[in-house]
């Protein structure tokens, strides 16, 4: 179990109660919410008033006019994705008590747990304005406090115990972006290409430094209280210097070499950058082509967009065109007329009337083209990874395919057949089937793995879920020899043919 308080993106006065929550719940139109929880809310408990709870809780944090940046927590417990399904009560007793660590176990708070992915995982968003005093809590020093309290409910729960430890990289933006496109960030490429090749005890100057970062096409720049390594070309790519090791602080640097010198110009660094920054996949390199392809479906959906756009400017300006000629030809009209001046006047006035209603009806008009988009991009690396998988790709479905830990029913079948109602599809292409009692199961390739403690009820379900995708085709048991021993006793009840079985 993992407990993290996420950063906001901005330090804004106003809430983001009222886009969090939906987005947890709903996401971009699709339910994901398989369990809710309101805390200190009273008669709004219930899924239905998640709206009305927001409310209630936006309007607390109106009541305080002074704090600054954001007034809200945002708290994300995850899961190890072998740990079994917890109960409704187990659920509540981690939420209410990892809000206690934080201490706001007084203040309002909606929690939601999501089941799409490889983990389960809870949101939990917390108002950090006080409900009685309308005083804000900032929960600094929480870190240690959230950790010690995951020890504590792995050995409670009977839940997998989670490496904690904080590795070299420190940049939570770098972690993400990892995490949500399956590519190597320009952190971890500057601290494998830069901070663990050069050695800082053979250069002698600020200088000689800035001579050896022009290979990589980056400079090191102040920024804030510290240094950054940015990209020459694209600002953008940016990361801390101290990110690629601990003697790249501006501290150290600045004790090794004395004040700081700034660099060479970006473009005069760009004219001899050798080994620039190239996204590529996160793990192994494999030469399948599949990389090549997003690559080149990346392409095409830039050239689409970009015919669109123009598609879209060209309908904008001929719109207004027409708009602006219909009435000139209705101004000219009116002053060709043989009437008295009074009665044009009066028609002059008409006209502008008419025209400020077109004007406004034109630019509705033009926002509802622009809100129409037609999706033609491939979505991230692991998103088009898992859609290739989805498909059947064999060459995703290695990429994706991990080694099974728990027991598992094996087939030839490699296809993923379609979705049952109570599954859901995860990012890594894989199926979760979430079912009674907690059980739950990941098809991938297809096998269909246990997730979590192998009891007898669960294997029995397992088996039922084997013979309802494989029918009663050869399988092989995966798996410790006694579990084995039990599976193949069920599995000879169903009528399965059992042709091999292997030991973990």
């Amino acid at each position: 179990m993992i407990i993290t308080p996420k950063r906001p993106r901005d330090d804004k006065t106003v809430s983001r109660l009222s886009k969090l929550v939906p987005y947890v719940l709903r996401g971009k139109g699709e339910e994901r919410c398989t369990w809710y929880m309101a805390g200190n809310l009273e008669g709004l408990d219930d899924r239905d008033n998640a709206g009305l709870a927001v409310d209630v809780m936006e309007l607390i944090q109106e009541g305080n006019v002074r704090a600054k940046g954001s007034k809200t927590c945002h708290l994300v417990i995850s899961f190890h994705p072998e740990d079994r399904r917890l109960t409704a009560a187990e659920l509540e007793n981690v939420v209410r008590r990892a809000v206690q660590a934080a201490g706001l176990q007084e203040h309002q708070y909606i929690a939601v747990r999501h089941s799409e992915q490889e983990h389960e995982h809870l949101h939990v968003a917390v108002n950090k304005i006080h409900p009685e005093t309308l005083k804000i809590h900032h929960p600094y020093q929480a870190i240690r406090a959230f950790q010690a309290l995951a020890s504590r409910l792995e050995e409670e729960l009977d839940l997998r115990k989670v490496d904690r430890t904080v590795g070299r990289s420190r940049n939570h933006q770098a972690r993400d972006f990892e995490a949500y496109r399956g590519t190597e960030s320009f952190s971890r490429w500057a601290r494998t290409n830069i901070g663990e090749t050069r050695e800082l005890d053979r250069i002698s100057s600020w200088e000689a430094l800035h001579e050896e970062l022009k290979v990589f096409g980056v400079r090191l720049v102040p920024r804030g209280n510290g240094l950054a390594i940015v990209d020459a070309t694209r600002s953008n790519l940016a990361c801390k210097a101290s990110a690629l090791g601990r003697g790249w602080s501006k501290q150290r640097l600045c004790e090794r070499y004395d004040d700081f010198v700034p660099g060479p110009d970006p473009t005069e660094i760009a004219r001899e950058q050798v080994q620039s920054y190239e996204e590529q996949p996160l793990g192994r390199q494999l030469d399948d082509g599949l990389w090549r392809e997003y690559r080149e479906a990346l392409g095409v959906a830039r050239t689409q967009r970009n015919e669109l756009r123009e598609a879209m400017a060209s309908r904008i300006e001929a719109a207004r065109a027409a708009h602006g000629q219909r009435f000139k030809l209705r101004h000219h009209a009116i002053a060709a007329m043989p009437i008295p001046g009074r009665d044009k006047r009066s028609l002059y006035k008409t006209l502008s009337f008419e025209r400020k209603a077109a004007e406004r009806r034109l630019r509705a008009a033009i926002k509802g083209w622009r809100t129409m988009r037609v999706d033609v991009h491939p979505g991230s690396w692991k998103q088009y990874l898992a859609a290739r998988a989805a498909r059947g790709d064999q060459r995703a479905l290695r990429r994706l395919n991990r080694q099974f830990r728990g027991p598992a029913i094996k087939s030839r079948e490699k296809r993923l057949r379609t979705l049952s109602v109570r599954s859901l599809r995860t990012s890594r292409g894989s199926i979760l089937h979430n079912l009674g009692g907690g059980v739950r199961l990941r098809e991938s390739a297809g096998s269909i793995e246990l997730l979590g403690e192998a009891r007898d009820d669960a294997l029995e379900q397992l088996v039922r879920v084997a013979k309802q995708r494989f029918g009663t085709k050869s399988i092989t048991l995966l798996g410790p020899r006694k579990v084995r021993e039990r599976l193949t006793k069920m599995v000879a009840e169903q009528g399965l043919e059992i042709a091999h079985e292997h030991e973990r």
